[in-house]
């Protein structure tokens, strides 16, 4: 991609990424990984990986996902992805932004309550972002 991204499609980006991730916390609090692509088009797609192979740890599948999205951004078909990650240790949402110009994390630290004995409710509430360069595997 020659171009490369505006920080407006990526701005639409994110929160798309970020707010699937809060929901999926809040509903069942964890989640596999998400990815999310900018379409050539303009419109933001969630993308459902089914892969039957054998992965070993995290690191694995994300390797995988990011294999699965480079030919997708060499011949084109997305402008940007979003890589969301649950991280369970801090906890966070770990949002991988990558377009031809751009490629941050964005960490997201969050706490999450439960309430309700026999229907249990969860409410995540963000902490202070935080933000660091990295290495661009997809464009």
């Amino acid at each position: 991609m020659v171009g490369g991204i505006d920080q407006t499609r990526l701005d639409a980006l994110f929160p798309a990424a970020l707010e699937a991730a809060i929901a999926r916390i809040e509903k069942d609090g964890t989640f596999f990984p998400l990815v999310f692509e900018l379409r050539a088009n303009g419109l933001i797609q969630n993308v459902a990986v089914l892969d039957t192979g054998a992965t070993e740890g995290a690191q694995k599948v994300i390797d995988r996902l990011v294999q699965v999205l480079r030919p997708r951004a060499a011949d084109q078909t997305i402008q940007a992805a979003a890589i969301v990650l649950f991280r369970s240790a801090e906890p966070a949402i770990e949002v991988r932004l990558q377009a031809a110009n751009y490629s941050r994390d964005v960490t997201a630290p969050f706490t999450l309550a439960t309430s309700g004995v026999f229907r249990r409710r969860r409410k995540l509430t963000l902490g202070e972002f935080t933000t660091r360069e990295a290495a661009n595997e997809l464009f």
